[in-house]
């Protein structure tokens, strides 16, 4: 697996089981955070707020399955992290908004609204409506 941001991408330290967050741009892609569960690493603690150029590399699986391997390569740092998971959290509003095509409403039926609810603003117009429809 390899994830490439793009820009500047923000490295936030916290406390509790997801311990590393790295959020940006996925190059050639929306938004994308990059959560570390139990990260560990010697140059951990000198981690900068700001990373630019990220790549994010995950070793080949090691024999120990209770924690994975990851490189990250960094204008400012470079650095080999140990992670008990890695969660991807990606934007999907492009994949979700191409799979459901917007409504197709006549430019008619559009204006026919748009005089309707703008007429019910004025005060009695909507009891003129109620007698109008009483009679048809």
């Amino acid at each position: 697996m390899k994830i490439d941001f793009e820009g500047a991408v923000e490295c936030r330290r916290e406390a509790g089981a997801l311990n590393l967050v790295l959020s940006g741009r996925e190059r050639l892609a929306g938004r994308i955070e990059a959560l570390f569960a139990a990260a560990s690493s010697e140059r951990l603690d000198g981690l900068p707020e700001t990373l630019h150029e990220v790549r994010l590399c995950e070793h080949s699986a090691a024999a120990d399955l209770a924690s994975r391997r990851f490189q990250l390569f960094a204008r400012e740092v470079q650095m080999e992290l140990t992670a008990r998971s890695l969660q991807l959290h990606r934007e999907a509003t492009r994949e979700f908004f191409s799979a459901v095509p917007p409504p197709h409403v006549p430019l008619g039926r559009r204006i026919g609204w748009t005089l309707l609810l703008l007429a019910l603003r004025i005060p009695g117009v909507e009891s003129l409506l109620v007698r109008w429809r009483a009679r048809a």
